[in-house]
């Protein structure tokens, strides 16, 4: 008896059935060849034991999906349903003309003039197509494709075939923007989705509006576009899908990474509170490049100040008031808050110097840096500072249980070049040292970030960073205005 034929309802059109296409989306979402062929056996089986000719799209991928959640596991299960499924015809929008399909063996067929034999020129075109599929990609525009070929090839052959291909073009295969000075770099899709993450949205949502802005150019633009015009594209999409504040904020970002005054993030707060990471989680996020400790600037004046002439500044921040007794009054001392804060803003004092150089550096070069530490204290260290956008940020954490955690995740972090137990022995004091520098920021009106979870207080800060250079901006073109001439 004749088998009867498998068809597979795609819209209004049908399609054959084929378990060789299943295999290769089950490879595309992860699977292992073995485990593809005994879920598409399994399908097909089933299909047929339920004697109906014809099988909807969707209710192959649900059946797809289960069998391969069952024999393979949730994660290959969940890309398979993600993807493009093999049945699905991947649209090229061409610039001139009408849309045609994206054809594997027309692409195979073309890579065989760089002098790769058949089954060479048909695994890139497989590679390409399937990376497509894997993305969820059902159109493309016909200036991205190339991109993506090129890399395939430079991925499986090495640059020289890259090389040999992008010679057959009549355009780059890479998206241009050209900067204000007229040179000219290769778009990049991950760093633009950073800096949209950096603006707060999630990164899913960052990477998607990062994929549209550059397939709308290859589409509407072609292989070049200026700054201006990837700008004022990037602020299109922000507002279509998320809103007009993300586009402001958006826009605001871009006046922080490139400021006509220096930024000087100052942040503060007792051991273990997370200062480092914060800082260096927002300077990434800024585009700052320069993040400064104030433990560093201790330990260079260590090297040049001797213990006997500057007990104080070769103490730890929370035992600096035992710098100043006598041993034997060591033994029987009690730290006392007024005791411990008095020794640790001795420290900070002879600290101030250097904090503040760091500051006019920063200034005399136009260089933004981030500086963090416990000895940045508001209204103390550095002083007033002209001609630099300022930014003041004190952390806190406010379980003491989390924050005692910390050092031993940070002892282990390290591998034991910062052990917990001297932070451990003195908790108390570190603690005294938190509640006045806290109450110190408030009288200051610095806000005080608890960093109990380092994601959240980082775009908490981002925030209050470009809100602040939002501030500072609009009060500079204010006093411009109020200055100029009538």
């Amino acid at each position: 008896m004749k088998r009867r034929e498998l068809r597979v309802v795609v819209g209004e059109r049908k399609v054959p059935f084929s378990a060789g296409q299943i295999v290769d989306g089950l490879q595309a979402a992860g699977a292992e060849t073995d485990d593809a062929l005994r879920v598409a056996r399994t399908v097909e089986r089933r299909l047929r034991e339920d004697g109906n000719r014809n099988v909807e799209l969707d209710a192959l991928r649900e059946l797809v999906a289960g069998q391969a959640r069952e024999a393979i596991g949730e994660e290959v299960a969940v890309h398979w349903s993600q993807q493009t499924l093999p049945f699905v015809p991947i649209v090229l929008e061409r610039r001139s003309g009408e849309p045609v399909a994206f054809s594997r063996r027309a692409l195979a067929t073309s890579l065989e003039k760089l002098d790769l034999d058949f089954k060479e020129a048909w695994s890139v075109a497989h590679q390409v197509e399937q990376g497509l599929r894997a993305e969820g990609v059902d159109r493309i525009a016909e200036g991205e494709l190339p991109q993506r070929i090129a890399l395939a090839l430079e991925a499986r052959f090495g640059r020289e075939k890259r090389v040999l291909y992008e010679a057959t073009l009549d355009r780059p295969s890479d998206l241009m923007v050209l900067e204000e000075d007229a040179s000219m770099v290769p778009y990049s899709r991950g760093i633009l989705a950073r800096s949209l993450t950096a603006v707060g949205l999630a990164p899913s949502l960052s990477h998607h509006l990062a994929k549209r802005v550059e397939e709308a150019l290859w589409r509407e633009v072609g292989s070049e576009v200026t700054r201006a015009h990837l700008r004022s594209w990037i602020l299109h999409y922000l507002r279509e899908e998320a809103g007009d504040e993300f586009a402001r904020r958006y826009e605001l970002m871009r006046v922080v990474r490139k400021p006509d005054r220096p930024i000087l993030i100052l942040i503060g707060g007792t051991a273990g509170v997370g200062k480092s990471e914060l800082a260096t989680e927002l300077a990434y996020r800024l585009g700052i490049v320069r993040v400064v400790s104030t433990d560093s600037l201790r330990q260079a004046l260590r090297s040049l100040i001797s213990e006997e002439l500057a007990p104080v500044l070769h103490a730890s921040s929370y035992v600096a008031w035992q710098a100043e007794l006598l041993p034997v009054e060591r033994q029987r001392a009690k730290p006392k808050r007024k005791r411990v804060v008095r020794g640790f803003q001795a420290q900070v004092l002879q600290l101030g110097t250097a904090i503040s150089a760091v500051a006019e550096r920063a200034v005399t070069e136009q260089t933004s840096v981030v500086v963090e530490g416990i000895h940045v204290v508001p209204g103390v260290s550095p002083g007033p500072i002209e001609d630099a956008m300022v930014v003041e940020l004190m952390l806190s954490v406010e379980d003491e249980e989390v924050h005692r955690a910390r050092f031993a995740r940070r002892e282990g972090r390290t591998g034991a070049r910062r052990p917990s137990e001297p932070y451990v022995e003195h908790f108390e004091e570190i603690r005294m040292l938190q509640r006045w520098l806290v109450g110190r920021a408030r009288e200051e009106g610095v806000p005080v970030l608890d960093v109990s979870d380092l994601d959240d207080a980082a775009g908490r800060a981002v925030e209050h960073v470009l809100d602040v250079a939002l501030a500072q901006t609009e009060q500079r073109g204010a006093y411009s205005q109020a200055q100029a001439p009538a």
